[in-house]
């Protein structure tokens, strides 16, 4: 039998950050959201919250919201470095998810990356595969091809090998990629500018980059 898929909430005392920085829990959390590279604008942009529910306290909130402003996922990202638990999440299964797709428009070149906190660096039509993968179950591959969305394919340095299985499974079904890495590290590190270099400087997928990267691998 289907399972019925569970019902993603905010936590009852939800709030937004932007609007709460009288709340000296707010301020500490904005605090550590300017350091990893958020702008005030940003903030507001990812709709970003917290909660003193037990579970998401002393993170910092994102949530994710459909194309009919349905919550399909929340990830709570610990502010204090000694807390093991770095990320708490809610979510519908993976499959079913495109990270605020609520956001995007699926007739203009859609960037690709891995985790949410890579995204603040990135331009606004752009989402995150939450993790390294993407197949023909996934409600985000099918709206790419129904639409011939062109790609751009950002994820770190560690995944080329996930990136070009990626590149080639859009490939043959016709979608225009391009592919860039980092040259040392995650996206989540570099800054803004050196993320829109990164997608300026993209490069088409094609069967000989395929081959190159295997062969740069190999010599690891």
């Amino acid at each position: 039998e289907e399972q019925e898929d569970p019902e993603i909430l905010l936590p009852e005392d939800w709030k937004m950050l932007m609007t709460s920085l009288n709340d000296p829990s707010a301020r500490e959390i904005y605090r550590y959201a300017k350091n990893r590279g958020f702008t005030d604008g940003l903030l507001w942009r990812f709709r970003c919250g917290y909660s003193y529910n037990r579970k998401w306290s002393r993170r910092l909130l994102m949530p994710s919201f459909d194309c009919e402003g349905n919550l399909n996922y929340l990830t709570g990202r610990a502010i204090d470095s000694n807390n093991w638990l770095r990320y708490v999440n809610e979510s519908l299964p993976k499959q079913k998810i495109i990270f605020n797709e609520i956001d995007l428009d699926f007739t203009k070149p859609l960037i690709l990356v891995e985790g949410p906190l890579d995204l603040i660096k990135c331009p606004p039509n752009s989402t995150c595969l939450l993790g390294s993968s993407l197949n023909e179950n996934s409600i985000l591959f099918y709206k790419i091809v129904k639409n011939k969305t062109p790609v751009v394919l950002l994820l770190d340095t560690d995944a080329k090998q996930k990136a070009m299985k990626i590149a080639k499974l859009l490939s043959s079904y016709s979608i225009d990629v391009k592919l860039n890495f980092p040259h040392d590290g995650d996206i989540g590190d570099c800054t803004k500018p050196q993320v829109e270099h990164l997608i300026t400087k993209s490069v088409d997928y094609s069967y000989g980059s395929l081959i190159t990267t295997k062969i740069q691998e190999l010599k690891r």
